[in-house]
């Protein structure tokens, strides 16, 4: 009876390990410029404010739209790190990197994300409230709400997509701000 009772738990166990191994690594995914835009640039006098996002976007789960009212975590892939710490450090190397030569304005960047996630439609749409005041006097330099919509790839929607998708969607509202208040 034990001996049955052993070989039962070690068909078990054995086949409860080999059913493990056939499940996808997790991809980590981060928010990144491009590779050729990737240079060294020098830090600028703006400086970007930690960027608020809704609580449900405050983590590290990839959230897609799958309906107007349902979002669904994405399988095997998450966030390198925090979206609201990503999306803030990626605005400063862009903004830095757009501000080449222009470094002497005082700025700080203040921005509220109010949606950015893959839609069912095959774009990321990214919805944010921003505003540039000046560090010393905190004057209102610009302010604007903006709703940028950045195609997906019609195949693959894998990780790396839209990865790469949101990563130009943030990068588009760096240029935007640049381009208001510079």
């Amino acid at each position: 009876m034990k001996t049955l009772v052993r070989n039962g738990l070690a068909a078990l166990f054995v086949a409860s390990t080999t059913a493990c191994t056939g499940v996808a690594p997790l991809q980590q995914v981060v928010l990144s410029p491009p590779q050729s835009a990737r240079a060294t640039s020098q830090t600028s006098e703006w400086e970007v404010r930690r960027v608020r996002v809704p609580e449900y976007l405050d983590n590290y789960d990839i959230q897609l739209r799958t309906d107007e009212y349902v979002l669904t975590r994405m399988a095997n892939a998450k966030w390198a790190e925090r979206l609201p710490v990503a999306m803030t450090r990626l605005l400063q190397q862009t903004i830095d990197e757009k501000l080449v030569g222009e470094r002497n304005r005082d700025y700080e960047v203040e921005v509220s994300v109010d949606a950015f996630e893959p839609q069912p439609s095959g774009q990321v749409v990214l919805a944010a409230r921003w505003k540039v005041t000046q560090s010393k006097s905190e004057t209102v330099v610009a302010r604007d709400n903006t709703v940028i919509q950045q195609a997906l790839p019609a195949r693959p929607r894998d990780a790396a997509a839209i990865g790469q998708a949101m990563s130009d969607a943030v990068r588009e509202l760096a240029f935007e701000i640049v381009a208001k208040a510079g």
